[in-house]
């Protein structure tokens, strides 16, 4: 059997699971308070020496990077420009152009462009010389177009401020974004506009709550239970996926 370090990093905290094949074995997760650099490398560094799991040896070591701060462009498109042209056009020129990186997803068609600090290359690098690392838009993508992707699927990973939203239909990529949320109405209110928009809330299909972050102040049962109210979204089954994110890591080596 494969064994698999699946990491999930984000500004609000880390988790690590591994994984025998499909199986989630164990699991740890940690906070962040603030996203000063040598602080967190401390916190990581401290987790990588006490927990044993962790000083295991794995066929394969993924990172998911989750930042809000991504766009997609299809192929075609990127071949005619580059990585730093894309990002200063959608987020400004706030971020040196040694932290924007890409990552292609040829199934979609589609290169993700997002920013990434340059120090969680150096940090895990050094640590699995091996590792993939990779946005976490990406992963969702790749998971969500893996299985049951005929009828609509909208996945959500709901982080501390902000969640991503990503919209399958006949194994086609529809849609993907991004939106700032402090609670459960602001998730489903914009979860609605955008099926609205995409006329699409009377469709038959799934939406999947996934949690992006540790400790979150949304509540995935709030918004679980405020989707189903809504009349228009009725046909839609309503799960939520708590191991979605280092399963969908699997995919990508």
């Amino acid at each position: 059997m494969k064994k698999h370090l699946a990491i999930s990093l984000s500004r609000d905290g880390a988790t690590f699971v591994s994984l025998h094949d499909s199986r989630i074995d164990q699991e740890h997760a940690i906070s962040f308070h603030g996203f000063n650099v040598s602080v967190v490398k401390n916190q990581l560094n401290e987790v990588f020496g006490s927990v044993s799991f962790l000083g295991e040896e794995f066929d394969e070591v993924t990172l998911a990077w989750n930042t809000n701060k991504s766009t997609l462009v299809p192929n075609g498109i990127f071949a005619e420009t580059d990585a730093n042209a894309v990002f200063k056009l959608c987020f400004g020129d706030s971020i040196d152009s040694s932290e924007i990186d890409y990552n292609r997803f040829w199934e979609a068609g589609v290169v993700n462009v997002f920013e990434i600090p340059t120090w969680i290359k150096t940090f895990f690098v050094i640590k699995f010389p091996r590792i993939v690392i990779q946005h976490m838009g990406t992963h969702a993508l790749r998971g969500a177009l893996d299985s049951n992707a005929f009828n609509l699927k909208a996945s959500l990973i709901i982080n501390e401020s902000y969640f991503f939203l990503s919209m399958i239909k006949h194994n086609q990529l529809q849609f993907y974004s991004f939106f700032d949320a402090q609670s459960s109405e602001d998730v489903i209110y914009h979860l609605v506009f955008a099926l609205q928009q995409k006329e699409l809330t009377e469709e038959k299909g799934l939406i999947e709550l996934i949690p992006g972050a540790n400790d979150l102040s949304v509540s995935l049962e709030e918004v679980k239970e405020g989707l189903e109210k809504i009349k228009d979204l009725s046909k839609f089954n309503i799960h939520i996926e708590n191991n979605f994110i280092p399963k969908a890591q699997q995919l990508c080596v």
